[in-house]
């Protein structure tokens, strides 16, 4: 539904802060977002609600650490469909719910996947499902430099 009734324009500066704002904290109020970059409440709301309109804004959701919950082991798997099978394994990877992600990428292999697993065992668990159908190149993730974020708005 589009709230803006007009042409989406560019993203300017106040977007940006208020996109930034909400990256650290999903969970401050329009109040203080207001207050934090100089507008009215209802300027604010009506930018938010511009910037889902535009797609800028597509969900608001949580980050969580998947050790808390068991699963201490992320992996990288590079794939490469068999001739034939590339259907097939990509609705795979939608339905293996240890993916959190998977990209199609140029290169020798042409599937880029990311799991979040309890153990190597359950890696090896998966990966074998999808052998009959690709080859797999598997790295285990020993830390991570960069956290998950947005890139330079």
């Amino acid at each position: 539904m589009n709230r803006s009734r007009y042409v989406i324009r560019p993203i300017d500066a106040i977007d940006r802060a208020i996109i930034s704002s909400l990256t650290d904290n999903g969970r401050i109020t329009v109040r203080e977002l207001a207050e934090q970059i100089g507008l009215s409440g209802p300027s604010i709301t009506e930018r938010i609600h511009k910037l889902e309109d535009a797609g800028a804004i597509q969900r608001y959701t949580i980050m969580i650490d998947p050790k808390v919950f068991g699963r201490g082991i992320a992996a990288h798997v590079q794939i490469r469909a068999m001739p034939g099978e590339l259907k097939r394994v990509t609705q795979m990877l939608i339905e293996t719910p240890q993916i959190v992600q998977a990209d199609r990428v140029t290169g020798q292999d042409c599937l880029l996947a990311k799991l979040i697993l309890n153990d190597v065992a359950e890696l090896e668990t998966v990966i074998d499902r999808f052998l009959p159908f690709s080859s797999a190149d598997t790295a285990i993730v020993k830390s991570s430099i960069v956290a998950q974020r947005l890139p330079k708005l």
